[in-house]
């Protein structure tokens, strides 16, 4: 099986930090165009810290989408590639919140 020019680290490094930008924005948008439908309560308060965490949180799960397709095309070298930003994504993430739920537990 030959092996595709795009199976490196370095395509894995950047589709790994930038997705997770691409899906706040996308997750960022979905919730300010439900509050101003009014579906949701605006962003206020407490509220305002858990979506933001949350919104984050889902920028990173989001990840599990590009490393499914890159999987099944057993693109291994841009796999690895991807899991760094995405470990340093986790890292800021717990640096952020993690105190703040570990107290609250």
């Amino acid at each position: 099986m030959r092996r595709s020019e795009f199976d490196t680290i370095l395509v894995g490094f950047v589709i790994g930090a930038c997705f997770p930008i691409l899906a706040f924005i996308v997750i960022q948008q979905v919730f300010e165009l439900m509050a101003s439908a009014g579906l949701i309560a605006e962003n206020e308060g407490l509220t305002s810290f858990r979506r933001e965490r949350t919104t984050y949180l889902f920028s990173i799960v989001a990840c599990i989408i590009p490393v499914q397709i890159l999987s099944r095309r057993r693109w291994d070298q841009a796999l690895r590639g991807i899991m760094l930003p995405i470990f340093i994504y986790i890292g800021a993430w717990l640096y952020k919140y993690g105190s703040y739920l570990l107290s609250h537990f």
